[in-house]
């Protein structure tokens, strides 16, 4: 295969060719998108927006709707360790090829237009699409929502998983701002789905200036958790009544999972489901995912994350478990706010920085939990090394956290695998 037909070339190539900082926007996408795919890709297109839980969201309604033999496209962003993770038809990543297809397609009709990469993601996801004939279409907001690329496609259904604080420097300093920004993916007319009990009033403006049909938690669906019996039961009030009873508390999110069963029941007739079946199909790597009961990964880089991470890490661990924890974030994170709900249950932090330009830095990371938390800390060069460190120190029954950005995440993984080779 010649450079120029590799997947890693182009990769190289829109990350080289876009602005060097994020510059969001749709004036330049949108020509482009309607001058490559003339009319609509799919009979029904959702959208996932919000703070936390797109990814997982996106995910398993994929998944539900592939149960009832469907053929459904789901785009996420970031992905932990292939491109290829971002774009799926049934679950299943496609290849290098059409990948590399969609690129070329891009790259021919862009002319001087100047594209990011995030713009060439979203554009070859819909190409793809597009030639595959899926029945659905399941597209992940990357950031915020009125100026993200998957913004240009006419959706059928919106959902809004939640809005907290996360990007201030892009979408706005308080949950009012970030609420209008996450709003603008409403379209007229087409039902909304809220996962969030209080969302900020900038949602409930925009509700009300694009009239739509809304379906929010508490109100047109539900959910009631059995931690005692690690149970959960979801409910669904709309023009028909569906309930899901006996759900097994699992690492996801039941907010998230929610989101996508009252979407799954506002698209499907037949909604009888093997919740287990569904579960098992999901690949979503990274989200509270314990493995050996001796580690565990999550990519929490919010407070709302970490809110999230401290509550399955109660409802799972006795509160004498000694945990360690190998942390990085990105440049832009409030450390603060993440560190807030687990602090406490830390015994030693591996404070460590991924190999991106926008991490942050260690000596700068270990110096905020320092000033907020002096506890039993090491400055650690990279990722793997800071995993090899936490196991060689932390005793037999106790658990090592792994979490922070996707990048940290990712490069823990293969990590892992040897540490686990050689146990």
């Amino acid at each position: 295969m010649s450079k120029e037909n590799s997947l890693e070339y182009w990769l190289d190539y829109i990350q080289a060719v876009g602005p060097k900082e994020i510059d969001l926007g749709l004036q330049r996408i949108k020509p482009i998108y309607e001058q490559l795919i003339k009319s609509k890709i799919a009979s029904k297109v959702i959208v996932v927006g919000g703070t936390n839980g797109k990814g997982t969201t996106t995910e398993f309604l994929g998944q539900l709707l592939v149960s009832k033999h469907k053929i459904v496209g789901t785009f996420t962003s970031p992905h932990l360790f292939n491109f290829n993770e971002r774009i799926k038809i049934n679950g299943k990543p496609v290849s290098d090829e059409s990948i590399v297809e969609s690129f070329k397609l891009i790259e021919e009709s862009r002319g001087s237009t100047n594209l990011t990469y995030f713009d060439f993601s979203t554009l070859a996801a819909l190409l793809i699409f597009n030639k595959s004939n899926v029945d659905y279409m399941v597209l992940e907001i990357g950031l915020g929502g009125r100026l993200d690329p998957v913004n240009i496609v006419d959706s059928d259904i919106a959902i809004l998983t939640n809005v907290e604080l996360d990007h201030q420097d892009w979408l706005g300093e308080d949950r009012e701002s970030i609420g209008k920004e996450k709003a603008d993916i409403f379209k007229l007319h087409k039902p909304v789905i809220i996962g969030q009990h209080e969302v900020p009033n900038s949602v409930h403006e925009k509700i009300l200036e694009t009239k739509n049909q809304t379906f929010c938690v508490g109100k047109e669906f539900d959910y009631q958790v059995d931690d005692s019996n690690k149970k959960w039961t979801f409910t669904f009030k709309g023009e028909r009544q569906v309930s899901y009873a006996d759900i097994k508390l699992n690492s996801f999110s039941v907010s998230s999972i929610s989101c996508a069963l009252a979407a799954f029941c506002l698209l499907e007739e037949e909604v009888s489901l093997d919740m287990d079946v569904v579960f098992n199909s999901l690949d979503l790597k990274g989200r509270c995912e314990l493995i050996d009961n001796r580690y565990l990964l999550d990519v929490s880089h919010n407070e709302s994350s970490a809110r999230f991470l401290s509550s399955f890490i109660e409802r799972n661990f006795e509160d004498g478990t000694v945990i360690n924890a190998v942390f990085g974030v990105m440049e832009d994170k409030d450390v603060n706010s993440i560190l807030e709900p687990l602090a406490t249950r830390i015994n030693k932090w591996y404070v460590t920085s991924a190999d991106i330009e926008r991490s942050m830095a260690t000596e700068k990371l270990g110096d905020i939990i320092n000033s907020k938390y002096p506890k039993d800390m090491e400055l650690v060069g990279s990722v793997k090394e800071a995993c090899m460190k936490a196991q060689e120190e932390t005793e037999e029954e106790g658990l090592i956290l792994i979490f922070g950005s996707f990048y940290t995440v990712s490069e823990a993984f293969p990590a892992l695998k040897l540490l686990r080779s050689v146990a």
